[in-house]
């Protein structure tokens, strides 16, 4: 469970931290402050993610594997926090004009990041196998249980369909559209992933299976579009 719960904890702050890029593109469009710091930053966490995903074959299951590289490697899928490069850092060290990193930079550099983290999720082998038999903690939560299998395998397969149809869509969009119509895209399928990611696991609290009920209630369908409402739910260990 600190293992699923360690990858509900960085997506949230991940998703967080980009959607408060957006909101620092619209008050520094002056480009007062740079970034070049926390963008190294998230430039480690992607070579470390990687890393894993790559030398993951020849270890063991994604948990013990996890454990043991974490103990090794303290920062594995720790999100690093955004602040501007303050005076002192930039006195201390002269960044070339060419590689300033400013507000839009950092933007992509963290939807990198959610991407590369995308495809840790995806590369998890222990979460195919579905537990067949979860212990809940309070029996009655069976009937919630069930309601919320059900929800994830109906939007599980909506978004199948739109994935399907994809490079059809796609086509039709202008560049800025393809980005959001992407990046929600991204959004469900990492959220999806971890719904079901949680519910692998052996047991389960009445908290928990709040959680992965709020989240499927985030991911909504209109036609062919995803909608992901935003928000920031951190995971009850």
């Amino acid at each position: 469970m600190v293992y699923v719960g360690q990858l509900c904890l960085s997506w949230e702050i991940l998703h967080w931290q980009y959607e408060k890029t957006r909101e620092l593109l619209e008050y520094d469009c002056e480009h007062h402050h740079t970034y070049n710091q926390v963008a190294g930053e998230f430039q480690h966490l992607q070579v470390l993610v990687q890393r894993f995903v790559e030398n993951e074959l020849f270890q063991g299951p994604r948990v013990q594997n996890y454990t043991k590289t974490r103990f090794e490697l303290c920062t594995l899928l720790q999100v690093p926090v955004i602040k501007d490069d303050c005076s002192k850092d930039k006195k201390e060290s002269v960044v070339e004009e060419e590689n300033i990193v400013l507000i839009e930079i950092l933007t992509e550099f963290i939807d990198e990041s959610m991407r590369v983290f995308w495809e840790f999720l995806r590369a998890d082998k222990d979460e195919a196998s579905r537990s067949t038999h979860v212990h809940l903690q309070d029996p009655s939560d069976s009937e919630l249980l069930i309601d919320i299998k059900t929800s994830l395998q109906k939007k599980e397969r909506r978004l199948k369909d739109i994935v399907r149809s994809g490079n059809c869509i796609v086509k039709k969009f202008q560049k800025h559209q393809e980005g959001r119509m992407d990046r929600a895209l991204l959004f469900a399928q990492v959220e999806l992933k971890l719904v079901a990611r949680v519910l692998n696991t052996s047991r389960l609290t009445t908290d928990q299976l709040v959680w992965c009920q709020k989240k499927l209630n985030k991911i909504s369908f209109f036609n062919r579009k995803i909608h992901v409402e935003p928000s920031f739910l951190l995971f009850p260990v």
